[in-house]
């Protein structure tokens, strides 16, 4: 009998590797989910995370590169921004693949594009490698570090934190359009939410890794699992499940443990 195992989906480690390890160990061991491989959505080596206990960014860099020795799994990576300045050989240690920018990823029997982060404004950003993709060319799936121009793109600038609107991508969406892709996953804005269109499910994971607890002390986990057996998606927020996602009946259930910081729900004024 063929063993079933799942995908696991995770973005926005921003150098917290061994923390990362140290948490596919855990899935792997103390939750005893059979995983076959990661795929890892931007932001991997560096970046701002952010310490409640000091109410600060603090900045990390990685460079212990003989952790990845220690790797449970294969893991593959696509580019976001804080990845595009990193040297060429980073990406070619034990354990670590990357995915080739607007190209095509065999995962299990699902046809996956993945796209690079590009930076906003420039001719990458609003022009497609591929301008001949269309849905005939039957890919099931797109991963990205950003989303789609107008879907599902709001999000709050990391200072201020004032409302920013429609900064998704329109290389991004040009392929979305094309493809009509039954599942989108991106990263970057480091907060949960989703959303359902004709063609399929959108949606954005948070950051890997966070603290929590009463004394901010305790690790809370964002992550998706994709399951090629049932062809179904579950996405976790903060260790607890968000919603079960079924890609074929295109249906949601489970869905609960909102972000609070979601702009696209509106609450009721108290009176």
């Amino acid at each position: 009998m063929v063993e079933h195992k799942k995908i696991l989906v995770i973005s926005d480690v921003h150098g917290k590797i061994p923390e990362m390890i140290d948490f596919m160990n855990m899935m792997i061991n103390t939750k005893g989910e059979k995983i076959d491989f990661a795929v890892h959505l931007g932001d991997f080596w560096s970046g701002r995370n952010y310490d409640p206990r000091s109410g600060e960014q603090i900045r990390g860099e990685f460079q212990e590169f003989d952790l990845f020795k220690k790797l449970p799994m294969p893991l593959y990576c696509l580019r976001g921004n804080e990845d595009l300045i990193q040297p060429e050989d980073v990406w070619h240690l034990e354990n670590l693949w990357l995915m080739d920018d607007q190209e095509i990823f065999k995962m299990n029997d699902w046809n996956v594009l993945s796209i690079d982060y590009q930076y906003p404004g420039e001719p990458s950003d609003s022009e497609p490698k591929h301008i001949d993709y269309s849905s005939k060319d039957e890919i099931d799936f797109i991963f990205s570090h950003r989303p789609p121009y107008g879907i599902l793109d709001d999000t709050l600038h990391f200072k201020t934190h004032k409302k920013l609107k429609n900064t998704g991508s329109p290389m991004v969406r040009s392929y979305y359009d094309a493809l009509k892709p039954s599942l989108f996953l991106f990263g970057h804005f480091h907060y949960s939410n989703f959303f359902q269109t004709d063609c399929g499910l959108v949606a954005c994971l948070d950051k890997l890794v966070r603290l929590g607890g009463a004394n901010q002390d305790e690790f809370k986990y964002s992550y998706a699992l994709l399951d090629p057996f049932d062809q179904s998606l579950e996405v976790y927020w903060k260790n607890r499940l968000f919603f079960k996602y079924s890609i074929l009946e295109q249906k949601l259930s489970d869905v609960s443990h909102f972000d609070k910081r979601n702009l696209y729900f509106r609450r009721r004024r108290r009176k």
